[in-house]
């Protein structure tokens, strides 16, 4: 471990008296579930055709958000939602990390992992990880959880494979084992809650899902509901929302037979929006996966923890994936680590009704790279999204969100309206952009190049 590393782990430190539920409380188990390319339109409870009784019957019970936001892509909300910093502020906001790349979220960062495990949490992360795996150091269960079960990178559901290689884990032994990957994690998730003794820690399960990731990858179980959708591509994608719900709505299950229920906070969200070309549903948001218009970085979000947050609400207040490391940390009283920290403490929406954590403002990228320069900023309610070509002038779109929440007039390109917000938001972007250092993020088709080996701790499909 690097001098860097070491110094910024030991600003990690538990202070038992800041508990939020006072010193004397027993320390709640939290369980952090993320799914993986989950479209606004894609939960039974906004409307869209996918059934997700789990999901809609455990979200009723606490708060959903309707202004959560993430990054449009995997990597860089996965960088936010460690750190609980913006993923610029890493390097890590643009592409994503290919089993053939060889970066990942700087040493110098510490994990949410970290921050849980030195309130004295016990830590599994089983899923989908994304942020690193060139050498061990990258790994999970090098940046503060005790297990991981899953994958690193992108795999087939079936065969665990991906560009030659076996991606499939646990403890980073590699793994061949048959199995559909969202069941297999379902299984490990459910197993973990049975077998975690309560009485001598309590439990941190992040759970990145791998679901609803590549329409074609799902079962005919999954997808027999769904025998009167014509389009292959939605027919598929919806078998994959229907496991997800399952096995989200089994580690619940699990939960309340180990009569945690009321000891454990779970918070659910989706990794970016809906892939479109993958059948992902958005309506009524503008775009999807990979855009900064709504539909790819407004997600389904919700907390729940039985008897500690009010059921049956809708919260307004403007959150974003950095939230969730001091939302946690001030629950568990563990000291932030000793770095600017992006994130709000969702505490007062969550527990007390508040309308708002006081957040206004959201900066999704600040990029400026051989191929493009972009910026996206939210500063409620304007919404600016920057683009140009290296050496080209900026093209500006502002959105006013509150009252154009589907981004369907440009208020700039109509006569140069409020130019002053345009220009105001740009000082913003240019002022943060000094903040930034090089994006880390490497071009690439997600194609192995000629003679690429996979690393070690990937390992060649025998």
């Amino acid at each position: 471990m690097n001098i860097v590393r070491k110094v910024a782990l030991a600003a990690v430190v538990w202070l038992g008296a800041t508990v939020a539920f006072g010193a004397a409380s027993r320390q709640p188990n939290v369980v952090l579930v993320m799914a993986d390319d989950l479209g606004w339109g894609d939960v039974g409870y906004h409307g869209g055709e996918a059934a997700t009784p789990n999901i809609d019957r455990i979200s009723s019970q606490g708060v959903r958000f309707s202004r959560f936001y993430a990054q449009p892509i995997c990597s860089p909300t996965r960088a936010a939602l460690m750190t609980g910093r913006y993923a610029w502020r890493s390097g890590m906001a643009s592409g994503v990390v290919l089993n053939h790349l060889d970066y990942g979220l700087p040493l110098d960062e510490v994990t949410l992992g970290e921050v849980m495990k030195s309130a004295g949490y016990g830590t599994y992360c089983v899923g989908k990880w994304h942020l690193g795996h060139v050498t061990p150091e990258y790994l999970p269960t090098e940046r503060g959880f005790d297990y991981h079960y899953g994958l690193y990178t992108a795999i087939d559901h079936f065969t665990h494979k991906w560009n030659g290689a076996l991606d499939w884990h646990r403890n980073r032994e590699p793994l061949r084992e048959e199995g559909y990957a969202t069941d297999l994690l379902g299984d490990d998730c459910v197993r973990i809650i049975e077998e975690h003794e309560f009485d001598e820690e309590p439990m941190f399960l992040y759970h990145p899902m791998f679901a609803v990731h590549a329409w074609n990858q799902s079962t005919e179980e999954y997808m027999a509901p769904y025998s009167d959708v014509k389009d292959p591509k939605r027919r598929g994608l919806l078998g994959l929302i229907a496991a997800m719900d399952n096995q989200f709505g089994r580690i619940v299950d699990a939960l309340e037979a180990r009569g945690q229920l009321q000891n454990t906070l779970v918070f659910f969200l989706s990794d970016n929006g809906g892939c479109e070309r993958q059948a992902g549903e958005n309506g009524p948001l503008r775009a999807g996966k990979g855009s900064y218009y709504e539909g790819g970085v407004r997600v389904p979000a919700f907390a729940y923890w039985l008897g500690k947050i009010e059921g049956g609400r809708t919260s307004d207040a403007l959150a974003h994936a950095v939230d969730i490391m001091p939302t946690l940390a001030n629950l568990v009283g563990a000291e932030l680590p000793d770095k600017p920290i992006d994130g709000r403490d969702l505490a007062p929406v969550l527990f007390e009704g508040a309308e708002s954590t006081g957040r206004e403002e959201i900066v999704f990228i600040l990029e400026d790279s051989e191929r493009l320069r972009r910026g996206a900023i939210i500063d409620w309610p304007w919404k600016l999204r920057r683009t140009a070509k290296k050496n080209g002038p900026w093209v500006y779109e502002l959105f006013n969100i509150r009252e154009d929440p589907y981004e369907k007039d440009n208020a700039y390109e109509k006569a140069r309206a409020h130019p002053e917000i345009v220009d105001r938001l740009s000082r913003r972007l240019d002022h943060l952009k000094k903040e930034a250092p090089p994006a880390l993020w490497q071009t690439g088709d997600g194609d192995k190049p000629e003679g690429w080996e996979p690393p070690e701790v990937i390992g060649p499909d025998a």
